[in-house]
């Protein structure tokens, strides 16, 4: 549904498809079991697919720092490095630097390698432009001090810097950065993260390699002594009853849901760019790639057969399917808009109209 509302019709479609497989070995599974069958015979294939990362627990408004660790951090002079205290400033210039959010960890006693683990909860806004200027230029400044003795003042071991621009497109950032002495490496670093809600661009989209259990074909499931087992069962009816109730299949065509034939279009012109350019280059294209533009070609075709003949219910659920979009998508523009991310919010703005004027279509045909 993240990636429909978002208008990434092939992660979507991708995704589908990987949930009808695995309710289909789900099923398959059940009619053994219930039946007394041996479990079937299975395998396991590596499938890569992209997931959406996104801190659900955190606010928009919401930045996390965490301070991690120090590594070899080098101690003012006359201080051993087994009797260094540090604790670690830092300063994050937003709203202004005049309103900067400042904070300290705790001291950690008598180590040059001082583990802190603390976090800290700033806030930010995505829409002021004082926050752009912070994340382009500014970043957030970490001062390591060692702590003085009584009536004595700390003493500064060095700083150091994050830079934030990362943010624009990943939710964390992990760095290990490096200790200065002025402009003079020390040798020492601090270990720090940053973690927000979503990128400030809107999506972050990390592959992700996983063991996939495949069921290989069961033919005692297909028996035609018992015919009447072949029916499908209550529970897998949603995935097939489009067809059904459209009247009309293609046996070579695999059944989908309905869905909008100007997204599926657009996602179809902009995968066949993406091929015409490798082939343009004379480099094959990714096999994801081809199975992507496959897939879409799939579906247009599938669709497009379903509403030749289709019953006025099924006419009824492709424009409730379309109304989802445009509700969907309309929310994508706001919250982008909100965000102050214009690239999200127009490339979402450009999809909603394109469903908006197939929605004014088809009620259109269905009127007149």
């Amino acid at each position: 549904q993240r990636f429909t509302l978002l208008g990434n019709v092939s992660e979507a479609l991708k995704s589908e498809k990987l949930v009808e497989e695995s309710m289909k070995y789900i099923e398959i599974l059940k009619d053994a079991h219930a039946k007394g069958r041996p479990v079937p015979k299975c395998h396991t294939e590596e499938r890569t697919f992209n997931s959406l990362k996104v801190h659900s627990s955190l606010s928009p408004n919401d930045l996390v720092l965490y301070i991690m660790r120090g590594i070899n951090l080098l101690p003012p002079p006359g201080v051993s490095p087994n009797d260094l205290d540090a604790s670690v400033k830092f300063e994050f210039p937003f709203p202004s630097s005049e309103e900067a959010q400042r904070d300290k960890t705790n001291t950690v006693k008598n180590t040059s390698s001082p583990e802190f683990n603390e976090q800290f909860k700033l806030n930010i806004n995505r829409t002021h432009r004082g926050f752009k200027r912070v994340i382009q230029s500014k970043g957030i400044k970490f001062e390591i001090l060692h702590k003085g003795g009584l009536f004595k003042t700390d003493k500064v071991v060095g700083s150091a810097q994050l830079k934030l621009e990362a943010l624009e497109n990943h939710s964390e950032i992990r760095e290990i950065i490096d200790v200065m002495d002025g402009r003079k490496t020390t040798g020492g670093k601090l270990e720090v993260r940053v973690k927000i809600r979503e990128p400030l661009s809107g999506v972050d989209l990390q592959p992700v390699t996983e063991k996939w259990l495949v069921l290989e074909p069961v033919p005692s499931l297909s028996s035609p002594e018992k015919p009447q087992e072949q029916a499908p069962s209550p529970r897998s009816k949603p995935r097939h009853e489009a067809a059904s109730r459209g009247g009309h299949s293609n046996s070579s065509l695999p059944t989908y849901k309905l869905h909008s034939f100007s997204l599926l279009d657009y996602d179809r012109e902009r995968l066949e760019r993406k091929l015409s350019e490798y082939r343009k280059n004379h480099q094959d294209p990714p096999p994801d790639l081809i199975y992507q533009h496959k897939d879409v070609i799939h579906r247009l075709q599938w669709q497009k057969a379903q509403l030749e003949r289709a019953s006025p219910a099924l006419l009824t659920e492709y424009e409730n399917v379309l109304r989802r979009f445009v509700q969907g998508l309309s929310e994508s523009v706001k919250k982008y808009s909100s965000q102050g991310n214009r690239d999200a919010a127009k490339d979402a703005l450009g999809r909603l109209k394109m469903v908006e004027n197939e929605l004014e279509s088809l009620k259109r045909k269905r009127t007149g």
